[in-house]
């Protein structure tokens, strides 16, 4: 989907909202709940597929597709690149206009919440902290949100983790947002 959607494609990913594919993809990882690559794809392929359409944030909305990677996260808490990609998504609603995250159901408590977890368990994981902490700066920036991300561990969490990946450029720089 990803190379289906390059802008450079002649509008393909615009015809791809049109068929009804975020829809198809919804509708697999409803089918296949227990499948992590399934839930992966499904993730993958609907954020590709979305990119920076209106039509296809609004086809996303439809099909609830925010419940969809929350609910992947919560199924494959294990699966890092799962809780990765989940979480990079979910950071993307706070630019969504207002009706959007509402038709969607999004809410960044729950989104905020999802990413503290994921950099728990994945400790381990360079990236998905990068990714994390990226996702964190951005609510801090867009909705001055600090008492949520602080609360339930959320602090010590970050300074725990710049802590473990000191080495990481990308860690350092989120982190002391």
């Amino acid at each position: 989907a990803r190379q289906l959607c390059d802008p450079k494609a002649y509008g393909l990913g615009d015809h791809l909202v049109q068929a009804g594919c975020i829809r198809v993809a919804a509708g697999l990882m409803e089918q296949h709940p227990g499948d992590a690559s399934v839930q992966l794809k499904g993730v993958e392929a609907m954020s590709s597929i979305i990119g920076n359409r209106v039509a296809g944030l609004d086809a996303f909305a439809e099909v609830e597709g925010i419940k969809l990677i929350e609910s992947a996260m919560q199924t494959h808490p294990e699966d890092t690149t799962l809780q990765t990609k989940g979480l990079k998504a979910l950071s993307c609603g706070i630019q969504w206009p207002q009706d959007l995250q509402e038709k969607a159901g999004y809410t960044y408590t729950r989104a905020v919440d999802l990413t503290k977890q994921a950099m728990a368990r994945h400790g381990d994981s360079a990236e998905l902290q990068a990714e994390a902490l990226s996702a964190l700066a951005g609510y801090l920036d867009k909705l001055h949100c600090a008492e949520e991300i602080k609360t339930s561990g959320g602090e010590g969490l970050v300074k725990a983790m710049m802590t473990r990946h000191s080495h990481v450029h990308s860690v350092m720089t989120w982190g002391k947002i």
